[in-house]
């Protein structure tokens, strides 16, 4: 089974909906060549390890069984409270395995909808991929090139150079464009490196200990 990344999304922030930080979902999204059966154990390791008091939920899907109507679900998530029910009637609808694992079972909406956003491949941000972590404060660009990441230029008055060196400033969390992880860079004349337009937001105040995600 070969990992292409986690990605996170980000979901409507509201003090109507129980979230435990972020109201937001994760997604991976994988190669396996058994198929679905291959990351079962996926149900279990989520209920293991979730927070006290959460609400979480899995979702499994094909790449094929994620339809229009599971990616449009996705982005009413971000604009709209949604019921619970809608969620399961979607993914019975398109064989989808859904399901909730503690408290209200309310974690089945984001995770259906993050399967949504993550399979058109334009929404989210990669939290995790092969190498992400492990890279050094400067690099250059065959290093992100080596773990499968492309670079987006936001020109100022410096042009890309084959010798410039890139600072991560220790957090890289490249966007999902087109289905492939992009970080886009600007020039620092203070760093003398291309560095990160996306920088480590500090967390919104939290008003409850449940999640929907």
């Amino acid at each position: 089974m070969k990992s292409l990344g986690v990605t996170r999304h980000q979901f409507l922030f509201d003090r109507a909906i129980p979230y435990t930080s972020h109201n937001s979902g994760a997604c991976i999204a994988v190669e396996s060549k058994n198929g679905i059966r291959a990351v079962d154990f996926a149900f279990d390791f989520v209920a293991c390890v979730s927070a006290p008091g959460s609400d979480p939920g899995v979702c499994m899907a094909f790449s094929d069984d994620v339809t229009k109507e599971v990616f449009d679900f996705g982005q009413a998530a971000q604009k709209k409270i949604l019921p619970i029910e809608k969620s399961f009637k979607l993914a019975n609808g398109s064989g989808i395995k859904l399901r909730g694992l503690g408290g209200n079972c309310l974690g089945v909406i984001g995770a259906l909808a993050s399967v949504g956003l993550r399979s058109e491949g334009n929404d989210g941000r990669f939290i995790d991929m092969p190498g992400l972590r492990e890279l050094p404060r400067r690099v250059n660009a065959q290093t992100y090139n080596e773990i499968g990441i492309e670079i987006q230029y936001k020109t100022n008055c410096h042009q890309p150079d084959h010798t410039d060196v890139y600072d991560t400033l220790g957090w890289v969390r490249p966007r999902l464009i087109n289905g492939k992880p992009v970080l886009i860079v600007v020039w620092s004349e203070k760093e003398n490196a291309w560095i990160p337009i996306d920088r480590k937001k500090s967390k919104p105040s939290q008003h409850s200990t449940k999640s929907s995600v």
